[in-house]
């Protein structure tokens, strides 16, 4: 028993740094492949200072607000601070570094993001960002 739960979770922690990785990397067919067609992404923040906060449903949706992110910011030297894992949910404490691609002003950030899964597939994706920062990057 104790093996599949090691097993299972350093699965999921997997799961979650290949997530974070394609997130940074631009990834969205990735993204999109590890989604369930009824994701729900919600950007959790303060929208006068960062845009895309607000919530998406569906894989289009989603992939077409995370992109437009990606467009407009690139992400450096992401890590993991802390990864909880608890059966079909993640939660990650995490920092880096964010630089505006149209302005090349970059700061550093930090986030936490809490993944809910089902069937393997991200069911629900939560980011709560830093938007104070975001919002000076302009």
């Amino acid at each position: 028993m104790l093996e599949t739960g090691v097993s299972f979770r350093a699965q999921r922690v997997a799961l979650v740094e290949r997530i974070l990785q394609a997130r940074v990397n631009g990834d969205f067919n990735c993204l999109e492949a590890l989604s369930a067609p009824d994701i729900v992404v919600k950007l959790i923040g303060d929208a006068a200072l960062f845009s895309y906060c607000g919530e998406y449903h569906g894989r289009a949706d989603a992939r077409h607000a995370l992109e437009r992110v990606h467009v407009e910011f690139s992400f450096h030297d992401m890590m993991i601070d802390h990864l909880m894992v608890d059966g079909e949910q993640a939660a990650m404490r995490w920092n880096g570094i964010l630089r505006n691609r149209g302005t090349g002003a970059s700061a550093h950030f930090e986030g936490f993001t809490h993944l809910i899964f089902e069937n393997g597939l991200i069911k629900e994706y939560y980011s709560l960002v830093d938007t104070a920062t975001m919002g000076t990057l302009k």
